[in-house]
């Protein structure tokens, strides 16, 4: 111990120390040509003597077994396997098997499915599935080629790949082509469009994946730039589309060809290990992708309202006034957030006790405030105290990630000062993290709802390191950081959930906000776009950033209303509420020096433009929360770019701008300031789209564009035709009083006049939905054949309604199309003139 503690107060005391914000004079963040893994196999092509050729060693039920090699003398062993569910795996490396093999991205290691037959020919060989799929392995130089009923669906090309194997680097590089695809989608997160951009004219960088925080610089728009968080899955989209997730977490560059719709990449570590996912449409390449992964748990009900941050709410005066505030002006909060300046001198897992003297006290007046919560912020980098009890424990159990000698922890400067990192990957580490959420160690009530893991990919304030660790770094069981820094932040969320987990004894639904992600991390975290700007073009971006974001798997994202840094205009605020009322995170916050903004703040015109559009939020969460559910159970995104409803439709292929919430609800944002129109297109020839805001209900062909009138009180928003939208009849102060509310359908028939949707409801935060299948999850039918009818069908015999209660259903209301406009019919009654209200619709099967 006395060791550990001179060298740590060498670290921190001498030329070790990494003072805040050094090293500005270097460019950040870095580009290709300042990174050698990029600049220089950006240009390179094997020669001659560097192809790999491939030779058939031997085979199983499941697996074939290659030797590589070249005229250099060098050797891989290469792995082909067969996984069930139009899935096959590559896995390249050196015989030895030194690289490092990447634990917890993957739910469970995949089932295996058989091969069919193995047919060998003179330099290739032909393996067969029971999927009606075939793999060709061409032997000279090494080319897989991937078909689904005959169609080339995906190759992998062997030419590109370049294996370095020395002490200073292990990058390699590989390619893959997708011949049958229009457009390539994935590599999030960036600050872009849907369709990946052409970056093969050298004329922009590679994608970049490599998880950054660019600190006080606000990030940039419509680039390749890395971002917080990383996901390396491909999609590509068209007639038939497959798609391959490379499952690695190093750093990785990847040039895009549009023309021929190829993808390179260049990794800086770890090994090859590529997943193809044979398709053939878009919804289930991306359920093949997310079924690896894993698909997260639902939130508990509360997550999905309206949520309010800045940096900071500094006192429990200032938490108590602000809570109040919402109720004085009627506006629905379910959660305040609390930002750093809540700790005692940033540690974590300690509270002011000047400003927070009683926090359980504090903790039990908000959940009395209609049962809100607070969730503070924790990040992974811990405070050099000798006196701070969880800094001497974590250094007395080795549970720091240390420097490149192994010899100390790694010390750094951030929010703290000088600190130090817990290493995730050390399983005894993670544990003891996990257990200082225990109300026990870190005094509480279940009102602190839940956790915010930010600055974990992870952040320290250096630009020499581009802020971040430096890739030499060693964690558990000598890992370098250079092959792991992208998973860094999921382990620290991994932590998080397991301690919450044990916290409320596996009763309550755990609720975590991470800033850093990789593919996995939807398991235990959701997701936000991080420190935006107040500024119309981050409002724009933040729809294909979303929708993307929901393509890999991280479906909970939204961003920050109206923007972190800069002080949004007043018009812009409006217009960030109308449109992030549409994304699954809903959260307000503000950089510390910005000026106060909660919604009660502004004038009264703009108050109601607010309060109503947060007020529909809530009476939308029935509808919300059943498509949470149906993620949870397919994978398939909850906000959803039209391409994904409409694949067959190629005039949505491209746009950005509008976007479905599950199938049924249609949005289009306003981008620009003082707009006065937008047009919107309609897709699908067999719908037509009811406009549910604005002044009067209309109706819209599908494949049609029309120019929307909007002002600055709504955005366009619209019903899709044959559907039943389920809402509340009334909002309260948070969602808790949407448990006992009442429920009304917006029945929209179609051209037949039918309609359907599907409800799900439980108890709205615990997991005896999952334990004890306690939950409805029923099917609604609408028909109409000269009278009104209404039948439910239960969708899941299983399940058992428990204490669950079924809500009464008061109100109909069924959307007509006439030729000159729409007009709307309610029913409060059936046709023998009871009250809907008295009708117990699950138990009857029938309301009307």
């Amino acid at each position: 111990m006395e060791l550990l503690r001179t060298l740590v107060l060498v670290a921190a005391l001498t030329g070790a120390t990494v003072f805040a914000d050094t090293n500005l004079d270097i460019p950040y963040p870095y580009n290709c040509s300042t990174r050698v893994t990029c600049s220089s196999l950006r240009l390179r092509l094997p020669n001659e003597n560097e192809e790999f050729n491939a030779k058939f060693v031997s085979k199983d039920e499941s697996q074939i077994f290659f030797n590589l090699t070249n005229k250099r003398g060098e050797e891989l062993a290469f792995t082909l396997t067969a996984v069930e569910n139009q899935r096959f795996r590559i896995i390249i490396e050196e015989h030895d098997r030194h690289r490092y093999n990447l634990e917890y991205s993957l739910e469970k290691e995949p089932n295996l499915k058989l091969f069919k037959t193995v047919t060998h020919f003179e330099g290739s060989l032909l393996a067969e599935d029971y999927e009606n799929n075939q793999v060709v392995v061409e032997y000279t130089p090494l080319t897989i080629s991937f078909y689904h009923d005959e169609v080339l669906e995906t190759v992998f090309e062997g030419n590109r790949i370049i294996v370095e194997n020395t002490e200073d680097s292990q990058a390699f590089t590989f390619a893959v082509q997708f011949p049958a695809s229009r457009r390539l989608f994935g590599l999030h997160e960036h600050v872009d469009y849907l369709k990946l951009r052409h970056t093969a004219d050298y004329s922009i960088d590679p994608y970049r994946l490599r998880n950054t925080d660019y600190g006080a610089m606000e990030y940039v728009l419509n680039t390749t730039r890395s971002m917080y968080g990383s996901i390396p899955v491909i999609y590509g989209f068209g007639d038939v589309t497959s798609g391959i997730f490379h499952n690695n977490a190093a750093e990785q560059w990847i040039e895009i060809n549009n023309q021929t719709n190829n993808a390179y990449f260049m990794v800086d570590g770890g090994r090859l290990d590529l997943f193809v996912l044979l398709g053939p449409s878009l919804k289930e390449v991306v359920r093949q992708y997310i079924d690896l992964t894993g698909k997260p748990h639902l939130p508990q009900l509360w997550a999905l309202g309206y949520h309010q941050c800045r940096w900071a709410y500094n006192t429990t005066e200032d938490v108590m006034e602000t809570i109040n505030n919402f109720d004085k002006y009627d506006f629905p909060l379910d959660v305040l957030w609390l930002d750093i300046e809540y700790t005692s001198e940033r540690k974590w897992f300690t509270w002011n006790a000047t400003s927070f003297p009683d926090p359980v006290e504090l903790l039990e007046w908000v959940d009395s405030q209609a049962h809100r919560k607070l969730v503070p912020i924790s990040d992974p980098h811990i405070k050099i105290d000798f006196e701070y009890n969880i800094y001497r424990e974590l250094l007395e159990n080795d549970y720091f990630v240390l420097d490149s000698e192994g010899r100390a922890p790694f010390v750094g400067e951030c929010w703290p000062g000088n600190t130090s990192w817990v290493d995730y990957f050390n399983p005894a580490a993670r544990e003891y993290y996990g257990k200082l959420h225990l109300y026990k160690n870190f005094p509480s009530t279940p009102a602190l709802g839940g956790f915010w893991n930010d600055m974990n990919e992870p952040t320290l304030f250096d630009n020499l390191y581009e802020r971040t660790f430096p890739f030499d770094l060693i964690h558990y069981g000598g890992v370098r950081h250079r092959d792991v820094h992208n998973i860094y932040g999921m382990l620290q969320t991994m932590s998080t959930h397991a301690g919450l987990i044990e916290r409320d004894n596996g009763t309550l639904r755990p609720f975590i906000l991470s800033r850093a992600y990789f593919a996995g991390s939807q398991r235990y975290a959701n997701k936000w776009s991080g420190d935006n700007m107040g500024r119309f073009d981050d409002l724009r971006f933040s729809i294909p950033m979303a929708l993307t974001s929901n393509l890999v798997g991280l479906a909970f994202y939204g961003a920050d209303i109206p923007g972190f840094f800069a002080g949004a205009t007043e018009e812009l605020l409006i217009r960030w509420y109308e449109l992030g009322i549409w994304l699954p995170f809903f959260r307000a916050h503000a950089a510390n020096g910005t000026p106060r903004r909660e919604p009660f703040l502004f004038g009264n015109e703009t108050q109601e433009i607010l309060r109503d559009h947060m007020k529909l939020r809530y009476k939308h969460l029935p509808y919300w929360y059943t498509v949470f559910y149906e993620h949870t159970v397919t994978g398939d995104p909850i906000v959803r770019a039209l391409l994904y409803q409409y694949p067959e439709d190629p005039v949505g292929y491209d746009l950005n701008d509008e976007f479905l919430i599950g199938s049924d609800i249609l949005v289009a944002s306003v981008y620009e300031s003082e707009a006065t129109s937008v047009q919107v297109y309609f897709p699908d020839s067999t719908d037509f789209w009811y406009q549910i805001t604005g002044e009067g209900y209309k109706f819209f062909e599908g494949s049609t564009w029309a120019e929307i009138p909007v002002n600055m009180t709504y955005i366009p928003v619209f019903y899709r035709s044959g559907s039943i939208i389920v809402r509340t009849t009334s909002t309260g102060r948070s969602s808790a009083y949407n448990r006992e509310a009442s429920l009304e359908l917006h029945v929209v028939p179609d051209r037949e006049n039918n309609a359907v949707t599907r409800l799900y409801i439980d108890d709205y935060e615990s997991f005896d939905y999952v334990n004890r299948k306690e939950f409805y999850y029923v099917e609604l039918n609408y028909q109409f054949d000269g009278e009104d009818h209404l039948t439910v069908t239960d969708l899941d015999e299983e399940s058992i309604p428990g204490d669950v209660e079924f809500p009464s259903i008061d109100t109909v209301h069924i959307y007509e199309r006439r030729d000159d406009g729409v007009t709307v019919k309610t029913l409060t009654e059936d046709r023998n003139g009871n009250k809907l209200s008295a009708i117990n619709l699950f138990k009857q099967k029938k309301l009307l």
